[in-house]
């Protein structure tokens, strides 16, 4: 097992570093389109680490191991108009015009907007040892542009409880889903495929999903949960340009504010180049964007 390292300059309350053998993230800070966002320099190591992500429907997704007898998951918004974006040879692609390399910038969607609703984002309660989240942000209604996206959540730890997902129409009464993930369940990244659970989101519509560890039947009051919102728009005209344009499209996805899009095309990155260490790298630079450190730090330590 690889291990990384976060430490957080107490004193001056910046600088973020995760470190894999060598392979260092540093993290300052700069400004992009009003926005203090992370700022990252890799340094690439001698020789290589092994190991490859699962497919998208394997569960977990990035998990060290796959857990006895669990389930198995299947797996396969822009911009306020007129806002400025960083220049997109700088971090669209990963790399600088100079060659540098530049972290993945996500760019919330603007501020104010219908989506943008007090309250929304992350919210998460741990009760006992074992937490869990999903992959979203914190303070913000995240977007996708597709009707059947992919979920993502994370258990710290391996647990015989069972898991509860719940995805809920906010302008309905009954759960459009409500499906159980029976224990053994492994400590990692879990995907949940809307598309195989036949669940297909309307545009301009909010949702919230619900995962909960259930440790009592009787008292769900002590269940150890996290949700996240979530609302389908559409694709952007220059965001279609500028997925046909780049190498890899999370990037531009990220840039545009589309969140959910952006973690799942750089976790199929993963999955493809499972060797690419930069591209480990921009997932823990995204998922610490969102305020995820410590999924971002355990993704290190996986090595895959």
């Amino acid at each position: 097992m690889t291990k990384g390292i976060l430490d957080r300059d107490a004193r001056t309350g910046r600088g973020l570093r995760l470190v894999l053998l060598g392979l260092t993230l540093v993290v300052g800070s700069f400004v992009v389109a009003g926005s203090i966002v992370p700022a990252v320099r890799a340094e690439e190591p001698s020789g290589r680490t092994t190991g490859a992500d699962r497919e998208p429907g394997a569960t977990p997704v990035t998990g060290p191991e796959r857990p006895s007898g669990g389930a198995s998951l299947p797996g396969d918004g822009s911009t306020t108009p007129g806002e400025r974006q960083p220049d997109a040879g700088s971090v669209t692609h990963g790399e600088s015009k100079a060659g540098a390399w530049s972290p993945v910038v996500y760019i919330p969607p603007g501020r104010g907007s219908a989506r943008q609703t007090a309250g929304a984002g992350t919210r998460t309660f741990s009760r006992g040892d074992v937490t869990v989240k999903v992959l979203a942000p914190r303070d913000h209604i995240a977007l996708t542009t597709r009707a059947q996206p992919i979920l993502y959540w994370y258990v710290s730890q391996d647990t015989a409880l069972r898991v509860d997902v719940t995805l809920v129409d906010e302008e309905a009464i009954d759960p459009l889903l409500e499906w159980t993930v029976p224990g053994p369940i492994a400590r990692g990244i879990h995907a949940l495929d809307l598309a195989e659970r036949g669940i297909t989101l309307e545009p301009e519509r909010t949702y919230r999903w619900h995962v909960a560890i259930v440790r009592d039947e009787a008292h769900r009051a002590n269940d150890t949960f996290a949700e996240g919102f979530i609302a389908r728009t559409d694709v952007p005209v220059d965001l279609a340009r500028r997925l046909d344009e780049a190498p890899q499209r999370f990037a531009p996805y990220a840039l545009s504010g589309i969140w959910y899009d952006a973690m799942h095309e750089l976790l199929r990155a993963i999955e493809r180049d499972p060797e690419d260490k930069r591209l480990r790298l921009q997932r823990a630079a995204l998922l610490e964007q969102a305020g995820l450190e410590e999924v971002a730090v355990y993704a290190l330590r996986a090595g895959r």
